[in-house]
């Protein structure tokens, strides 16, 4: 929006999108009025963010305010997936009780599942795993490096504590049984016996 601000030339403009603009696209005229499309699976936070700066914009361009009920912009950041938005929101939710990490599971080449991760890097040591398989044990687990796009092995990833209190959670499309089995696979590690059923129970 450099252009609709007025802040580079049409020349420029077209040299920046160079390749990625419709064919007969005229920046003089077509962005009289833009609305947002995002992809469903991004961070809600982040595609608000992008869909109040290109707002802030036409409004100062048009010498327009809030209340003014133009419809130069259309305000469309609600296309996110509910299920990806619900997650998001989830996780938000989780990261503000202390926790000693996070384990998130999901396809490695799941986007939703990726941004959950991004989330829990911020606050706390996570691990982004695919199955219960990659926990080899209380002292190791195989996890995939977002950044690095490759597969790690960590090793001691638990605290040397009594009580470990986990950050658990999972892709929109992860499958409920897959998080099943990583679930008993923690409880696993601690040498309980308790099952799933009974561990929630306790809980209340």
């Amino acid at each position: 929006m450099l252009f609709r601000s007025g802040e580079i030339s049409v020349e420029k403009f077209n040299e920046i999108f160079s390749g990625r603009l419709t064919a007969g696209f005229n920046p003089e005229s077509d962005l009289d009025r833009i609305g947002v499309v995002n992809q469903t699976t991004m961070l809600a936070g982040d595609t608000q963010a992008i869909a109040d700066y290109l707002k802030k914009i036409m409004l100062r361009k048009y010498s327009l305010d809030e209340s003014s009920g133009d419809s130069r912009f259309a305000d469309t950041h609600d296309t996110l997936c509910y299920a990806t938005n619900d997650n998001q929101t989830a996780v938000y939710k989780l990261l503000e009780t202390p926790a000693d990490l996070a384990i998130i599971v999901g396809g490695y080449n799941s986007s939703n599942t990726s941004h959950l991760v991004e989330l829990c890097e911020e606050k706390l040591p996570s691990y982004f795993i695919s199955s219960a398989e990659k926990i080899v044990s209380a002292s190791e687990i195989k996890h995939f490096n977002l950044h690095k796009k490759k597969e790690f092995t960590t090793e001691h990833f638990l605290p040397e504590k009594k009580v470990i209190d986990i950050l658990l959670t999972s892709g929109a499309s992860c499958p409920d049984s897959v998080v099943e089995k990583v679930i008993e696979r923690v409880i696993s590690l601690r040498h309980t016996k308790k099952g799933i059923s009974e561990m929630l129970a306790e809980l209340g």
